[in-house]
């Protein structure tokens, strides 16, 4: 087998994966309600919730992110929760590769898949794979490209395949180096885009994938969710969880719910001196920027014709088209 069948046959294993009815994908804006039902589903159908939130990700940033606390964790298995420390650099690729063995392992335990989570990009690793196939292949290209990153920075060929092909761009994150390259290999050889090459991702279709996504038909109903989350998370001690990294230089810190804590004295001699005046000003902040945030999200799910839209809170509806989904098939 060649290593260009090897890598379209590991493309086609991965995609399979998260078929219906071997996965379940739980997805939607911020404080819409996926980790609660994605908690619900799993302890019913014997499941295991995948994180596919990018800053779960992180040891020790608990209350900014919403995670599940350890008693829920150990009532139900999460994964991909706390698996690197929080000044540490994570990327997409890194995700799927640990997401696709969290995946392989539940299903070899014959447990039920549950991905969880807002992070657009990384649900769509999961859901196409991306292959490195032979075609179009230039060594030589590819070597300057290389070079090109190592100067320059990977911004600068991200940038410059979003110009050349904004469609593949908008798939992938300007850290993930190794497809920005392939793209870039493909269009700068081919004079064409990757979506219009043999290494086109298929389009699932709604038999293919059983997503479940809620939104709040109520812009303003979802809003309040939102305004209320912060709050709760500035009562449960988001203030000292911020002073504790201890510096903002770090991917994790350059997240909603964090950077707006940037260019404040939070804790002097371990007492809060954040003034209320302060905090009710970086609250506002975060507010804003996470219901911005959720606008995007919304945009993005809202790309995928298989997603099944329910209303925030719907359990109950969700769960029926979940079950209904999962029993006109035998999983693999």
């Amino acid at each position: 087998m060649t290593a260009e069948t090897l890598s379209e046959k590991t493309a086609v294993e991965d995609a399979s994966m998260f078929r219906a009815p071997n996965a379940v994908f739980v997805v939607g804006p911020t404080a819409s309600g996926k980790s609660e039902f994605a908690f619900r589903l799993a302890k019913e159908l014997n499941g295991v919730v995948i994180s596919a939130d990018s800053m779960q990700i992180y040891r020790g940033l608990d209350v900014g992110t919403a995670k599940e606390t350890p008693a829920r964790r150990a009532e139900v298995p999460h994964e991909m929760i706390d698996v690197v420390d929080k000044t540490d650099e994570f990327s997409v690729a890194a995700y799927a590769e640990m997401a696709k063995s969290c995946v392989k392992k539940a299903q070899n335990e014959g447990k039920l898949p549950i991905i969880a989570g807002g992070t657009g990009l990384y649900v769509e690793a999961l859901l196409y794979p991306m292959k490195f196939g032979g075609s179009d292949k230039n060594a030589e290209l590819r070597a300057s490209l290389e070079d090109e990153c190592e100067e320059k920075g990977a911004h600068v060929l991200y940038d410059k395949l979003r110009a050349l092909d904004p469609v593949t761009a908008d798939r992938l994150h300007p850290n993930d180096v190794k497809r920005v390259i392939r793209a870039l290999e493909i269009v700068l050889t081919t004079g064409k885009p990757m979506s219009q090459t043999k290494d086109e991702r298929p389009e699932p279709t709604s038999d293919d994938v059983i997503m479940v996504a809620f939104g709040c038909k109520d812009r303003a109903a979802l809003y309040a969710r939102i305004d209320a989350r912060v709050d709760e998370m500035i009562r449960n001690g988001l203030v000292r969880e911020v002073a504790s990294i201890g510096t903002f230089n770090c991917q994790s810190m350059q997240a909603i719910g964090y950077k707006e804590f940037s260019g404040y004295e939070l804790i002097r001699d371990g007492e809060i001196v954040l003034s209320e005046d302060e905090l009710k000003e970086i609250a506002e902040k975060i507010k804003k920027n996470t219901r911005n945030y959720a606008k995007r999200q919304l945009t993005w799910f809202r790309r995928y014709p298989f997603a099944r839209w329910f209303e925030a809170g719907d359990f109950a509806s969700a769960a029926g088209y979940v079950k209904n989904r999962l029993n006109s098939g035998n999983r693999t």
